[in-house]
């Protein structure tokens, strides 16, 4: 059996106490504040809303390319908490350190709809920009203002781009595996 590091085994013990503390942290200060309760309802509506408004002839890709977005904002809301580029004093659960209700529903269901509604490259460019702007210069000044989203590097106007830059990326994914697919299901 290998030895794991001395120095392994101190960060696993500073993460057991910084665990802890998020935990007490958020028994006292998070649970139950109107903050919780407006992140309980943003990981939670949107979901009712997307499901009247989703085309269900198209469940599989629209919500495949959900989770796609899912994921990518999951990666890059870990990276930036790590990094210290900016951090949630408000969560809805004490385990995780990003913003769930928006990076498990609140961007993908506006992905997903903005896929679904906009077909053409030109039209969805175009209100993937518009979205992009909402988050990036009302949303998340928003968020900072009602003291769940504080900044410590980062700037707004640092998200703009990366909202469109995400989704040009995503959709030419899934159209190349869409393609893929198509492609094998004609040669059977």
């Amino acid at each position: 059996m290998v030895q794991v590091p001395e120095s392994a085994d101190e960060i696993r013990q500073m993460h057991e106490a910084f665990t802890q503390a998020r935990m007490e942290v958020w028994l006292t200060d998070n649970l139950w504040h109107w903050q919780w309760w407006v992140l309980i309802a943003l990981f939670f509506l949107p979901w009712i809303v997307w499901w009247k408004l989703l085309d269900k002839s198209r469940i599989v890709e629209v919500f495949l390319f959900g989770m796609l977005m899912l994921i990518t904002a999951g990666w890059m809301d870990e990276l930036g908490t790590e990094l210290q580029l900016w951090y949630y004093p408000f969560k809805t659960i004490p385990w995780y350190p990003q913003l769930v209700p928006v990076n498990y529903t609140v961007l993908p269901i506006t992905y997903m709809l903005i896929y679904q509604y906009f077909s053409k490259w030109r039209s969805y460019v175009t209100a993937m920009t518009v979205m992009a702007a909402v988050y990036s210069w009302i949303a998340e000044p928003l968020l900072s203002y009602m003291g769940m989203y504080k900044l410590i590097i980062w700037k707004y106007s640092y998200s703009f781009p990366m909202y469109i830059l995400i989704a040009i990326i995503l959709r030419r994914f899934l159209e190349m595996l869409l393609g893929i697919n198509k492609k094998h299901k004609d040669n059977l």
